[in-house]
C-alpha cells in the first residue's frame, strides 16, 4: 500500500532541487569558457562536468559557487550546502 503522504512531502523538495539545478545549468557555460571544462550530463540534482585534470580543482570551485548562487536565488533564507567530488569516472564519485 502506498503512503500518500510521502510524495506530498517529497515533491516540493524535488521540485526545488530541479529548479536550482536548471538555474545553475544556465549560469555555468559562461563561467566555464576559459577552462576547457564541459557539461556532460545531469542526474537528478547533480551536474556532471568533464575538465582537464590540471584544473579540476578550479572547475570544482566554479561549480560549487554556481550551485550555491543558484540555490540562494530560490532559498534565500535557507543555508545552501553543495558537495563537489572530483573523480576519474562517475562511478568513483
Amino acid at each position: 500500500m502506498c503512503n500518500f503522504r510521502t510524495p506530498s512531502y517529497n515533491t516540493p523538495v524535488q521540485r526545488a532541487a530541479a529548479d536550482i539545478t536548471k538555474k545553475a545549468l544556465g549560469l555555468l557555460p559562461p563561467r566555464l569558457v576559459d577552462t576547457g571544462a564541459k557539461i556532460i550530463g545531469t542526474v537528478h540534482d547533480e551536474i556532471i562536468l568533464e575538465a582537464p585534470e590540471m584544473i579540476a580543482g578550479e572547475v570544482a570551485v566554479i561549480l560549487k559557487k554556481t550551485m550555491i548562487q543558484a540555490g540562494e536565488a530560490y532559498l534565500a533564507a535557507v543555508p545552501v550546502e553543495v558537495e563537489v567530488t572530483i573523480a576519474e569516472t562517475w562511478a568513483e564519485k
